[in-house]
């Protein structure tokens, strides 16, 4: 009985505690919201729930992971296991600003209990809430309502505990009209560079990659390709213009250690980029730190 009249002094002490709070933000909040109240303490945008998910294949995609297809710039790759429910996926200062986001899913499924976005500025936005997805699916857009800088993207999830171990969370964007254009917002940032698509290079054997780039009225005189997480070996580097011209940068076996880049390198068209070809792959020994067993391999421009 004691125990008992214990645990309901300590409810009475934590919801007189929430109700305290929120009469002093101009909300009282009822007993028994106890999540919304924790929510709602966030400077939330929206949340967006019921996102289509659908199937990688029928969309005419057959790009292995962490390969775009649209003109999507991939964020960032994490793998998910069971020893840990949440991860944070890092996108960096002033990459762009972007319109709308998409999740993929491999080799499990998952179920996201919370997405959110947090932009530069401190805004937070919630994308996914109480979200499954099938393993080789991927969700709709999802517009953004914030255009800010992104900082990083939080990942509360449950994957499946099954044989097949870990499931692999890819988040992609979409670029803002006319950020990759000549006059665009773009290229007021990264001393004028601007990320036209990201890679992530497998270790067993050469990956030949292609980097379809969003719409961009051309103008872009170099570019360049900067590595994280692990060293790299190329051996091809291309650039396809959209009259199907192409200027062939390096053709040598090269090796690009994370944290350095290769380039820049002249372009000899002064149009819009179609995509980027290469091949290259995560070198199996690796003389720099090794944060993942694969590279993320970004192609940078510069007007």
């Amino acid at each position: 009985m004691m125990f008992r009249r214990a645990l309901a002094c300590l409810a009475t002490i934590a919801t007189g505690t929430l109700v305290a709070l929120g009469a002093q933000a101009g909300t009282i909040v009822p007993p028994g919201k106890m999540p919304t109240a924790a929510r709602e303490a966030f400077p939330l945008i929206a949340v967006k729930k019921n996102v289509e998910t659908r199937e990688t294949a029928p969309e005419g995609t057959k790009t292995p992971s962490g390969k775009a297809d649209n003109g999507e710039v991939l964020f960032g790759v994490q793998d998910v296991g069971f020893l840990v429910d949440r991860d944070v996926i890092a996108v960096g200062a002033e990459i762009g600003k972007f319109d709308r986001v998409r999740v993929r899913v491999l080799k499990n499924d998952i179920f996201i209990t919370e997405l959110q976005v947090v932009f530069e500025d401190g805004t937070t936005e919630t994308l996914l809430s109480d979200a499954r997805i099938n393993e080789n699916r991927k969700t709709a857009w999802i517009p953004l309502e914030h255009k800010g800088f992104i900082k990083e993207f939080r990942l509360i999830y449950r994957s499946r505990p099954d044989f097949k171990g870990q499931a692999r969370v890819e988040i992609f964007g979409e670029y803002a009209p006319g950020w990759l254009g000549p006059d665009g917002e773009g290229r007021k940032y990264n001393d004028g560079w601007v990320l036209l698509g990201t890679d992530t290079a497998g270790s067993i054997g050469f990956d030949r990659v292609t980097i379809p780039v969003g719409a961009n009225e051309g103008g872009f005189k170099k570019v360049k390709v900067a590595v994280k997480d692990r060293d790299i070996t190329m051996t091809k580097l291309s650039v396809v213009y959209e009259d199907g011209k192409a200027d062939t940068l390096e053709k040598r076996r090269t090796r690009i250690p994370a944290g350095e880049a290769y380039g820049p390198v002249e372009l000899n068209q002064n149009t819009s980029i179609k995509e980027i070809n290469a091949v290259w792959r995560s070198r199996a020994i690796a003389t720099s730190k090794r944060t993942r067993a694969y590279a993320t391999v970004q192609v940078w421009a510069h007007h």
